[in-house]
């Protein structure tokens, strides 16, 4: 098997539906991982690692089937090593809405809401309801435009200076969006795990890559 073989396309994975849960890798896939893993480039992010040995920053747009799938799919994988090993993992969510309202390096408009959801869950982050919202939006993507997204931030995530908010919230976004540029962020969902980027990857590799970094690191013997 060809280590490529853990970096499906964002378009392989826009064409999954069913949610994939981490399987347990052999030892050759072991091994043949560590190989390419040693073989790409790292790029030093700014972001602070807090002590963490392993710093994972994901760029993502709430409407990309890809990040949707990659949310709930990656998720028992980060609460696996978070739980086994506080704090020596970090991860942190970055906007990269495709949308050109926020996001100048995109010509023409993949989504109509993905803006204003990327405002929402910072606005709901306020009221400590940022992650329900996000759950929300992934789980109901087909339904998003900017009426629901707004709704949405309001009955979920308790958002209720949505307007007022804008503003403030919408520079984050594009702070985001300007890192993503200088990192050469092409598409959805894009990870950086210390350094190392990804564009879309299965929770195969999410683990394999965790548990790589943390025993470098000496956390895993």
């Amino acid at each position: 098997m060809s280590a490529v073989a853990f970096f499906p396309s964002e378009a392989s994975l826009r064409a999954v539906r069913v949610h994939q849960a981490a399987r347990p890798t052999t030892a050759d896939e072991r091994s043949e991982f560590v190989r390419y893993w040693e073989l790409l480039p790292r790029t030093t992010l700014p972001v602070p690692s807090d002590g963490a040995a392993v710093v994972i920053v994901k760029f993502s747009d709430y409407q990309c089937p890809a990040c949707g799938q990659s949310f709930f799919d990656d998720r028992p994988v980060l609460s696996k090593y978070q739980s086994q090993y506080p704090g020596a993992v970090k991860f942190v969510a970055k906007d990269y809405p495709l949308q050109p309202e926020c996001n100048p390096n995109i010509l023409r408009p993949f989504h109509s809401a993905s803006c204003d959801a990327a405002v929402a869950v910072r606005l709901a982050r306020q009221h400590n309801k940022g992650e329900a919202l996000e759950e929300y939006f992934y789980g109901h993507q087909a339904m998003m435009s900017p009426v629901t997204v707004r709704e949405a931030a309001r009955t979920i995530g308790g958002v209720t200076d949505f307007d007022e908010g804008y503003a403030r919230a919408i520079d984050g976004i594009k702070a985001d969006v300007g890192l993503a540029a200088l990192l050469g962020v092409r598409s959805t969902p894009t990870f950086f795990i210390n350094g190392v980027k990804l564009e879309g990857i299965t929770p195969q590799t999410l683990d394999l890559a965790i548990a790589y970094e943390l025993k470098k690191a000496g956390k895993i013997k």
